[in-house]
């Protein structure tokens, strides 16, 4: 009897043991390892673990609600009835944030600068957000993804993506942009789309774009583009993909595609597309180029009606000077250096017709230009005398006078400027003016050497 009470003792103790060590392991296993119930989930939300989503979208939430769990990774919020974007607004951590389609009428400085995880943001869908403060992404130095779509946004500050260096893709369509400021995306330097179409831009400025190293997509379409400026696309050597269809474009500059040397999907149809000479450019680049583009109909001048651009012929341009590089838009524009003005202002024939000047440090340009054949440097020397007479071409060209001349001397090294075509003086150039005897040049100075010399000898010679 002894033996089996202790042998049935010993079992129970045994299964004593194991339910005890069974039931600790069931408590270690779900304080630690099961995911705990989401208890601080915000009321008329849904929470989802793993990754932690927290969706408290279309509940007419005015303001974004209290109890969001501090280590979530998503937080949805659209389609709510939220007015305002404050700095203590967020008081947890997520990767992606949707505040699309709200009331958002205003956003202060620094409301994200908590967020310092933040990759995607969307704020699109806010027809209340016509404004932005400068500042308000302060802080968000890893987001990926802004989108700002469909807010009848009108202007961007201009510190509106300062430091901004993570972003990759910056949707802006369908706004009511005006103008873009020089250097509004500087600090952009990882951005590879750019979404700007459906607009009112105007005009393309020179460093609109400037920092865009990397952009590989830009969407300009359906805006009221007029003028793009011939260095607008410097920055954008490895853009694959432009779109300017839908716009008021009449000429594009051809440095301004020379610039694209990337490019392989082009779109510039929908545009009143002038071809007289100004499109001289922009026709040699294509036929040198192999890219993907649309249509370029004509509509002026009325023999090129109804043409494409791109296949007009040699002929078609064959009246028209050689576009000059320095122009903003590609017109027949001709800059004079300091060697060319002063060939003009020794020759000018004798008129009373004077061009119109626009002084700078550097240059004067006159407008217009008559067709001028370039001087061929591979011409022998004996051909200076005769190419330097004033033929009937020649005297057509914009007159010079000589104190137009003299008040912009000196802002060049004549040492180091570039004889290019017709800024080559001859070979034995005339001495200059006589009106200006204190510039004069090195030769005639060795040639009044000895002459100084007399007044001297004759001191010494007879006291």
């Amino acid at each position: 009897m002894e033996t089996r009470s202790t042998a049935r003792s010993r079992r129970c103790s045994n299964t004593y043991n194991f339910k005890s060590g069974l039931t600790l392991w069931l408590v270690v296993w779900l304080v630690l390892v099961k995911p705990s119930p989401v208890q601080s989930c915000p009321r008329l939300c849904v929470c989802y673990p793993s990754p932690m989503t927290v969706s408290c979208q279309s509940q007419n939430f005015t303001s974004v609600p209290a109890g969001v769990p501090y280590d979530s990774q998503r937080v949805f919020l659209q389609n709510n009835r939220i007015t305002e974007l404050r700095v203590d607004s967020f008081g947890f951590e997520t990767q992606v944030l949707w505040l699309y389609s709200n009331n958002i009428t205003w956003i202060e400085a620094g409301a994200f600068s908590e967020l310092r995880e933040l990759e995607e943001l969307d704020l699109g869908d806010n027809p209340y957000l016509q404004r932005l403060e400068g500042g308000a992404f302060r802080g968000l130095e890893k987001l990926q993804s802004l989108h700002m779509h469909r807010c009848k946004l009108a202007v961007l500050p201009h510190d509106i993506f300062h430091k901004l260096y993570s972003l990759q893709f910056l949707y802006l369509q369908e706004n009511q942009l005006h103008f873009l400021q020089d250097d509004l995306f500087s600090d952009l330097v990882n951005l590879s789309q750019l979404f700007l179409h459906g607009n009112r831009i105007r005009t393309l400025s020179e460093n609109v774009f400037r920092g865009l190293v990397n952009l590989d997509r830009l969407l300009l379409h359906d805006n009221r583009i007029r003028q793009v400026n011939r260095k607008a696309f410097r920055d954008l050597g490895r853009l694959t993909i432009l779109y300017l269809f839908n716009n008021s474009l009449e000429e594009l500059p051809g440095q301004v595609m020379r610039d694209t040397s990337s490019i392989q999907f082009l779109r510039l149809n929908g545009n009143p597309w002038s071809c007289g000479c100004e499109a001289r450019q922009l026709w040699e680049w294509f036929r040198k180029s192999r890219v993907s583009s649309s249509e370029i109909v004509c509509t002026s001048p009325s023999p090129k009606r109804g043409q494409d651009l791109r296949f007009l012929r040699e002929m078609d341009f064959a009246l028209c000077p050689l576009p000059d590089p320095g122009s903003l838009a590609g017109t027949t524009t001709t800059t004079f250096s300091t060697k060319t003005r002063w060939w003009f202002s020794k020759h000018k024939p004798v008129s009373s017709s004077k061009g119109i000047f626009s002084k700078s440090t550097e240059t004067i340009k006159a407008f217009p230009f008559s067709a001028v054949k370039p001087y061929n440097p591979s011409t022998s020397s004996t051909s200076f005398s005769a190419k330097y007479e004033i033929g009937e071409e020649e005297a057509a060209l914009p007159k010079l006078d000589p104190e137009e001349y003299w008040a912009n001397y000196g802002s060049e090294d004549a040492a180091s400027v570039r004889c290019f075509e017709l800024e080559c003086p001859p070979e034995s150039p005339p001495l200059p003016p006589s009106s200006s005897a204190s510039r004069s040049s090195p030769s005639s100075l060795l040639l009044l050497l000895p002459l100084s010399l007399v007044p001297a000898s004759l001191h010494q010679l007879f006291g």
